[in-house]
C-alpha cells in the first residue's frame, strides 16, 4: 500500500500515528485500508509491533485485518496483536490467571451453555424465561461499579438488583462457574476490569503493554469495555477510534457509544476526522441511503459516492398482498436474478428482515421453489447438536472439571446412564467433594475414591511440591526459567531442589513477575536439557503438587520434549481445585488462601517461596479431603460401575491430546466414542461432523504445541460470531434478521416485512425509540452493493390490514422504481 492510494481524507488519518483520534466512518469508505496503512506508518516511524493493538468486535473483521497486514508486512505481522474484544480479554486473563486465582485452563461457555444452567440453577424449563434472566445476569456484571470489581464483593450484593431471592440462585450460578473452570462472556470483560481496578501489579504491566491502540466499531462498545481500553492507552495517549454513529443498533445489548464518545473526548482530547468518500456501492443506493439518514434526529456522518462509483439500478418496492406473498415475490425476484445460469452465486443475496419469523416465512417460500437458503438458526453451525456433541468431548478433555460438558456426553450416544443416576451422584458428591467429572478419571476407580493416590502419597510415600516460572504462557512459544520443589515423605520435607534455566526466548514481560532478567539468566541459569534430566531424576515416580498446577505441567513436558526429552507420564494433584472443593473462600489465589488461613510462608512470585506456601495450604487440605473419604468410595461403589469405561477412555483421550494435532484427536474421538456411528445414516448430522473436522484441519496452527491449538480452536469456535464461518462454497441465500448482517456486504439485498409494527418494530414506537429502528433501516440499506429491494404485505396472517412502513417515504422518491402499485406509498 502505498498513500498515493489514498484520498486525502485517508492521508490525513494514515498519518495521524501520535496522539488520540477520533474517526468517523460510514460504510465502503475504505476503513480497513486506512487502517492497516496507519499501522505500517507507525512501525516505519518506530513503534515495535510488539506494542501495537488493533481491537475489532468481529472475528471477521480481525481477519480482514490481519490478511491486509499480511500483505504488506509479512515479518511484523506476527508480532502484532490483532483481536476482537472478548478474545483480548481471554488472552490476558490466561497471561494472569495465576497471579489473579483464576484456574489456567478456564473454559469460556457460550450463550447456550450459560442458558442450560442457568435453567438448571434457576429450575426453569422455559428457553426464553431463562434467556431473559440471563440477560439481567450480564447485565449486573457489565454495570459493576468499580467497588464491585472484586472477587472479595459478595456475589448476592453484585446481584442485589434481582431481588433477594434471585440474588442467592444467581451468586450459585457463577460459584457452579467457577467449580467448572468456566467463564461466560460477561466475566471476561467484569474480571479483566476487577485485575486492572484492584491488582497494582497487574495494572502496571498492562497500562505499559501498548504504545499504539486502535478500536475500531466503537458503536458498538459499552463503557466498561472503554474503560479497559483507556487502561491499555492512558500512558502512550495514543488512541484512535474510529466507527460509524449511524449505525448504531446495539443500545439494547448495552453499547453506549455517545457516552463512550464523550468520556474519550475528556480523557484524550482526541483529533476528530470524517470520512466520507464511499466507494463499494452504487451513487443511486448511495443517494439512497444518505436521503434515508437525512430523516436522523441527529446524523453524525456524510456520505458521498466516490466519482468511480457506477449509477446503478433504481431501487425496487413491492407491496403484496400477504406474508406468503411477499415471501413469494422474493423468490421471484431472485429467480430472475439467477436467470439460466447454473454458476449463480446465491450466497452473493441475501434477504433481511427486522424478526425472526419473517426469516422463517421468507425461508418456507424459497424451499418450495427449490432456491438454495439458509436461515440463521442453520448459520449457526458450532450451535448445532452434533457439533456441540464433539466439541464437548474435547472441552472435557482440556477441562477434566467441565460438569455441563460431561452431562452433554453422557446423552449421546447413550451409556446406559440416565439423568436420575447423574442427578444421584452430583447430589450425592455436594457434601463429600466429589464432582460427576470425577467419574471420568480411571483414577476414581482404583480405591473408589479420586484422592486416594494423593492421600495416600501423603501419609505413607513421596509427594514433590513444585512451581516453575517462565517467559510467558504460551505452551509453544515460551520457556521455563526457573524450577523449585520440595520432596515430601510421608508428609515431611526431606529434599529440596531448584534451578535456573538459560533462556533462548525473550523474558519480556514476564520478568515483572518473576523477576529474572535474560541477562541474569544467562548468567546464572543452566543448560534446559541438563536440569530436565535432573528435575525428573528428582520427582521420580512420585505424585506431584501444584497450585494452578495444570500449566506448569504443559509448560514442563513442552519443553521437555523440546530438548529431546521424553518426559514420564506425570501424575499430579491441583491445590486450587482442592481449594474449590473443601474450602469455602471467595478467592482461590495461592496469596487470597494463604491469607485467609493465615499461613505463615506468603507466595511471592518466586518459584522457592509459592512451594513453600502451596506445602502450607496442602497440610491443611488433607484432613478435609480425608475426613469424607469414607463417603466418596460408598458414592462410586453404587455407580460408578456404569462410568468406568468412559474413563478409561478419557484417560487415553488426554493422553493423546498431548501427541496429536486437534483434527487426529477430534477424528479419533468421534470415532471411538460412536458419535459418528449415532449420527451416521442422519445425511445433515453426518455432514456437519465431517465439516467440523475440516474446520479443525484448517484452522489448526501447526507451530502450536498440540493442546495449546486445540485450546485457541475451542475458544474460536465459542468467539466466534453467528456469520462468521459461513463457508464460501454453502452456495445458498442468507436469510437473516438486520442485527446478525451487520458487517456484511452482499450484491443483491432484499429487505422484507417492512411493514407498520414490523418495521419499525411495535415495541420500539411506543417507547419512543424509533431512531434506534431508523439505524437499523440504515444498516439494512447499506449492506447492497449493486441492487435493493425492499418489500411488504398489506394483511398478516391473522387477516389484519397492514400499511407500509413510514420507512419507504423518507426514501428519494426518484431512486424509487415507478410501478402503479407503488403510488400509494407516498
Amino acid at each position: 500500500m502505498y498513500s498515493n492510494e489514498l484520498n486525502p481524507e485517508q492521508s490525513a488519518i494514515a498519518g495521524h500515528t501520535k496522539g488520540a483520534i477520533l474517526v468517523l466512518a460510514p460504510v465502503g469508505t475504505g476503513k480497513t485500508r486506512v487502517l492497516a496503512e496507519r499501522v505500517l506508518r507507525a512501525i516505519d516511524r518506530g513503534i515495535s509491533p510488539q506494542k501495537i493493538l488493533c481491537l475489532t468486535f468481529t472475528n471477521r473483521a480481525a481477519k480482514e485485518m490481519s490478511a491486509r497486514l499480511s500483505q504488506y508486512c509479512p515479518d511484523q505481522v506476527r508480532h502484532l496483536t490483532i483481536k476482537t474484544f472478548h478474545g483480548l480479554c481471554a488472552s490476558l486473563l490466561r497471561v494472569e490467571a495465576r497471579q489473579f486465582g483464576l484456574a489456567t485452563d478456564f473454559a469460556i461457555y457460550d450463550d447456550a451453555d450459560c442458558i442450560e444452567l442457568v435453567k438448571e440453577v434457576f429450575d426453569l424449563a422455559d428457553d426464553r424465561e431463562a434467556q431473559k434472566l440471563f440477560t439481567e445476569l450480564t447485565k449486573c456484571k457489565t454495570q459493576a461499579s468499580n467497588r464491585q470489581l472484586s472477587l472479595d464483593y459478595p456475589l448476592e450484593e453484585l446481584y442485589a438488583l434481582l431481588g433477594k431471592d434471585l440474588a442467592k440462585s444467581a451468586a450459585r450460578y457463577q460459584i457452579i462457574l467457577q467449580k467448572r473452570h468456566a467463564l461466560d462472556f460477561a466475566d471476561l470483560v467484569f474480571y479483566v476490569r476487577a485485575m486492572l481496578e484492584r491488582e497494582p501489579v497487574i495494572s502496571q504491566r498492562w497500562a505499559d503493554r501498548f504504545d499504539f491502540v486502535q478500536v475500531d466499531e466503537v458503536q458498538d462498545t459499552h463503557l466498561s469495555e472503554y474503560g479497559i481500553v483507556k487502561h491499555f492507552a492512558a500512558k502512550s495517549g495514543n488512541l484512535a477510534m474510529i466507527g460509524d454513529l449511524d449505525q448504531t443498533i446495539y443500545e439494547w445489548r448495552g453499547s453506549e457509544p455517545e457516552q463512550v464518545i464523550a468520556q474519550f473526548k475528556q480523557d484524550f482530547k482526541p483529533t476528530e476526522y470524517s470520512l466520507t468518500w464511499n466507494y463499494r456501492a452504487t451513487q443511486t443506493l448511495l443517494n439512497a441511503a444518505s436521503g434515508f439518514a437525512d430523516s436522523f434526529e441527529h446524523r453524525q456522518t456524510t456520505i458521498s459516492p466516490s466519482p468511480n462509483c457506477e449509477l446503478g439500478e433504481l431501487i425496487e418496492v413491492h407491496l403484496a398482498e400477504d406474508e406468503r406473498a411477499e415471501a413469494e415475490w422474493i423468490g421471484t425476484q431472485i429467480r430472475k436474478l439467477a436467470g439460466d445460469r447454473k454458476d449463480f452465486s446465491y450466497s452473493r443475496v441475501a434477504v433481511l428482515a427486522r424478526n425472526h419469523k419473517r426469516t422463517e416465512v421468507v425461508s418456507q417460500a424459497l424451499q418450495r421453489m427449490e432456491i438454495p437458503c439458509v436461515t440463521v438458526e442453520k448459520f449457526q453451525f458450532f450451535m448445532r447438536q452434533e457439533v456441540k456433541d464433539a466439541l464437548a468431548y474435547l472441552r472435557l478433555v482440556l477441562n477434566p472439571f467441565d460438569v455441563g460438558s460431561m452431562r452433554r456426553m453422557l446423552l449421546r450416544p447413550s451409556r446406559g446412564i440416565g439423568e436420575v443416576t447423574i442427578k444421584a451422584v452430583v447430589e450425592s458428591g455436594k457434601d463429600c467433594g466429589f464432582s460427576l467429572t470425577d467419574m471420568a478419571s480411571s483414577r476414581t476407580f482404583i480405591d473408589g475414591d479420586p484422592f486416594s493416590e494423593l492421600l495416600k502419597a501423603y501419609s505413607e510415600h513421596t509427594i514433590i511440591v513444585f512451581d516453575v516460572e517462565t517467559t510467558g504462557f504460551s505452551v509453544s512459544q515460551d520457556e521455563v526459567v526457573e524450577i523449585a520443589a520440595i520432596r515430601l515423605v510421608a508428609g515431611q520435607a526431606q529434599a529440596e531442589f531448584h534451578a535456573y534455566i538459560a533462556n533462548t526466548v525473550g523474558v519480556g514481560d514476564s520478568e515483572r513477575i518473576h523477576g529474572h532478567s535474560d541477562r541474569f539468566l544467562s548468567e546464572n541459569g543452566r543448560p534446559a536439557k541438563d536440569v530436565f534430566h535432573e528435575f525428573f531424576a528428582f520427582v521420580g515416580d512420585a505424585m506431584l503438587v501444584g497450585h494452578n498446577v495444570s500449566f506448569d505441567i504443559k509448560m514442563v513436558t513442552a519443553q521437555a520434549q523440546k530438548t529431546g526429552i521424553t518426559p514420564p507420564k506425570l501424575k499430579w494433584e491441583d491445590t486450587l481445585e482442592l481449594a474449590h472443593r473443601f474450602i469455602k473462600s471467595e478467592r482461590y489465589s495461592l496469596e487470597a488462601l494463604s491469607e485467609q488461613l493465615k499461613l505463615v510462608n506468603l507466595p511471592t512470585h518466586k518459584a522457592m517461596d509459592d512451594v513453600r506456601t502451596t506445602i502450607e495450604l496442602l497440610a491443611v487440605l488433607i484432613p478435609l479431603v480425608s475426613r469424607k473419604a469414607d463417603y466418596r468410595q460408598a458414592l462410586v461403589y453404587r455407580y460408578g460401575e456404569e462410568f468406568e469405561g468412559l474413563a478409561k477412555q478419557m484417560d487415553d483421550w488426554r493422553d493423546a491430546s498431548q501427541a496429536s494435532r486437534p483434527v487426529e484427536l477430534l477424528y479419533k474421538l468421534i470415532m471411538e466414542s460412536e458419535l459418528y456411528s449415532y449420527y451416521r445414516g442422519q445425511k445433515n448430522r453426518e455432514q456437519n461432523l465431517v465439516e467440523l473436522v475440516s474446520f479443525f484441519k484448517k484452522h489448526d496452527d501447526l507451530n502450536l504445541h498440540p493442546d495449546t491449538s486445540l485450546r485457541n480452536l475451542l475458544e474460536l469456535t465459542v468467539l466466534a460470531k453467528t456469520l462468521d464461518q459461513v463457508a464460501q462454497n454453502d452456495n445458498q441465500v442468507p436469510i437473516v434478521t438486520v442485527h446478525q448482517s451487520k458487517g456484511l456486504e452482499f450484491d443483491s439485498v432484499f429487505i422484507a416485512g417492512v411493514t407498520e409494527g414490523e418495521f419499525p418494530n411495535y415495541f420500539s414506537v411506543r417507547d419512543n425509540k424509533l431512531e434506534e429502528e431508523k439505524r437499523l433501516f440504515y444498516v439494512a440499506m447499506t449492506r447492497a452493493k449493486q441492487r435493493l429491494f425492499i418489500s411488504a404485505y398489506s394483511k398478516d396472517s391473522r387477516d389484519y390490514s397492514k400499511s407500509p412502513s413510514e420507512f419507504i417515504n423518507e426514501i428519494p422518491l426518484d431512486l424509487i422504481t415507478e410501478k402503479p402499485e407503488n403510488k400509494y406509498l407516498n
